[in-house]
């Protein structure tokens, strides 16, 4: 099989499993955003085939655009997109699931770029095996089947990643087009995605420093890349192409839209056994976070990747080219959230770009491991079934990872801390993000009498908004009432120690009778109380 069809066959696959597990994941306190928004574009789409002049007025534009107008739209329209698709065309799915189909496309694509990445470097196997690893990682896989932004500016930006690295030294319109339409995507995706763009300039500048020389006149340096002027331009006009609230006083509301993001409000994270607000988390823990949830076996074949790309990295070969290329881009991913002065929360979601690329690693780890193992094995071990066995053989660590925290991938800790019990040892918050988890609507569903009242804690405001959506995609019951009194009928404490009362909610609580308690890998994530005894 050629490598086109291996590329597309592996995306049909991971579409495929990411649109069969769907109903395992849970509902988000960001869909209560994302979905309306993505809608409002696809409403503001059929007026304007309608109804062009009345669709590109002002007032109009204002309307259907004022929705989450803080963030870039195009993981917006993949979520309208798909709403209109699976829901509205084909009438397969309800509205919320099927504004999933466009980030598990996107999910896809993140496996794709990561596989055609490792193909050209050491072959197919190694290829397959990167963007499995990757795909079996629970929390990315996680963050590709609900609809928010991560996944998608971490798909557009290892493509655009992929494209650069294969086109930017060649001449031609063409090559500058299509990096600068790939850019657009992905800075239509997050704000995020600049950093990409800035990881190729230093890439460049590290090439050109045998160029650069001293003489008695100064400091000669090449000459500046038509790339570093054609790609931000023709991206920047995509991104605002894509975006028609920023058509109506665009100076004004890009600089509003910057200046959110700059000043950016604090947001708690539970890291190293206390509450991290203000000042925010310290730098290293996005290090942290990615080391302790990927996958054992994934993260010791990275880690031999780096180990390989380290080594290659001085040599002036296509390979060392390539390790340069990788580790600058593997840095500045995480690095920028790592540095900058803003809130690290949410696990791994703000550096979500990072493990496409980590995924090449692993693949260039598992290529190296391969040939070890054959010059230590002899003849035995030459056998045309070893690769795919040790294959397997590696990526059961994820394959295990991603069954025992099913439904509650962002729990997910690697085995080498001691999976979720060592990790909450160790200080790391156990879950996050307040998800309605499928597992916990299905319990209340199944539990509760008819028109149950029911109350969270100790952010009862997020699953509010949530319930509707659980209800329209079938996990909860309909008669269900969610209420803001701690008098209702059974309150949920979700064990979430980024809130400060939760130790104070915990004693209260435990002067009611425990229904239940929720484990996940021997730990509670939730448990559910019934009326006080009286």
């Amino acid at each position: 099989m050629n490598a086109r069809r291996q590329v597309l066959l592996l995306g049909l696959l991971a579409f495929s499993a990411a649109l069969v597990t769907l109903p395992s994941i849970g509902t988000t306190d960001d869909d209560a955003y994302y979905q309306p928004a993505g809608h409002s574009y696809v409403r503001w789409v059929k007026s304007l085939v309608s109804e062009p002049a009345h669709a590109l007025s002002r007032t109009q534009i204002d309307a259907h655009f004022h929705h989450n107008k803080e963030h870039p739209p195009f993981a917006k329209w993949l979520i309208g997109g798909g709403r209109w698709l699976g829901h509205e065309v084909l009438g397969v799915m309800s509205a919320s699931e099927a504004s999933r189909l466009g980030i598990c496309a996107m999910l896809a694509l993140a496996a794709m770029v990561a596989f055609a990445f490792t193909l050209s470097r050491v072959g197919a196997l190694p290829a397959w095996f990167a963007a499995l690893s990757l795909l079996l990682y629970p929390r990315f896989a996680f963050h590709g089947r609900v609809p928010t932004l991560d996944m998608t500016v971490a798909a557009t930006t290892s493509a655009f990643l992929l494209c650069f690295w294969h086109l930017h030294r060649k001449p031609g319109f063409k090559p500058l087009a299509l990096m600068g339409v790939i850019f657009g995507f992905a800075l239509a995706s997050k704000l995020n995605a600049p950093f990409a763009l800035i990881g190729c300039g230093l890439y460049w500048m590290v090439e050109q420093l045998s160029k650069t020389r001293k003489d008695g006149r100064g400091l000669t340096l090449p000459p500046i890349p038509l790339w570093m002027l054609a790609v931000p331009a023709v991206g920047f006009a995509l991104h605002l192409a894509l975006w028609p609230h920023m058509w109506i006083d665009t100076f004004a509301r890009y600089g509003s839209y910057v200046s959110f993001h700059t000043k950016h409000y604090p947001i708690y994270l539970f890291f190293e056994g206390q509450i991290w607000e203000r000042p925010f988390a310290p730098w290293y823990a996005p290090f942290a976070y990615t080391w302790a949830t990927l996958p054992t076996l994934t993260l010791f074949a990275g880690m031999v990747g780096l180990g390989g790309l380290l080594s290659r990295s001085g040599t002036q070969n296509e390979d060392g080219r390539f390790a340069r290329f990788l580790l600058i881009h593997l840095f500045v991913s995480i690095g920028v959230v790592a540095f900058s002065p803003v809130p690290k929360y949410g696990g791994v979601k703000l550096f979500l770009p990072f493990f496409p690329l980590f995924a090449v690693a692993v693949g260039l780890g598992f290529a190296r491991l391969l040939e070890a193992l054959r010059v230590v094995g002899g003849p035995q071990l030459q056998k045309v079934w070893v690769g795919p066995f040790f294959a397997l053989l590696m990526l059961s660590s994820g394959g295990l990872d991603t069954a025992r925290f099913y439904g509650h991938e962002l729990s997910s800790f690697g085995q080498h801390v001691g999976g979720l019990p060592g990790a909450v040892q160790r200080g790391f918050e156990r879950q996050y993000y307040d998800v309605f988890d499928a597992s916990l609507a299905a319990w209340i569903s199944e539990h509760t009498a008819a028109k149950a009242s029911i109350h969270f804690e100790p952010n009862h405001k997020e699953y509010l908004r949530s319930a509707p959506f659980m209800i329209r995609r079938g996990l909860l019951r309909e008669d269900v009432k969610l209420s803001a009194s701690k008098r209702a009928d059974i309150v949920i404490l979700t064990h979430e120690r980024r809130w400060r009362s939760f130790s104070d909610l915990a004693v209260e609580l435990a002067k009611r009778p425990l229904l239940h308690e929720h484990r996940v890998d021997g730990v509670v994530l939730w448990s559910a109380y019934g009326r006080k005894v009286p």
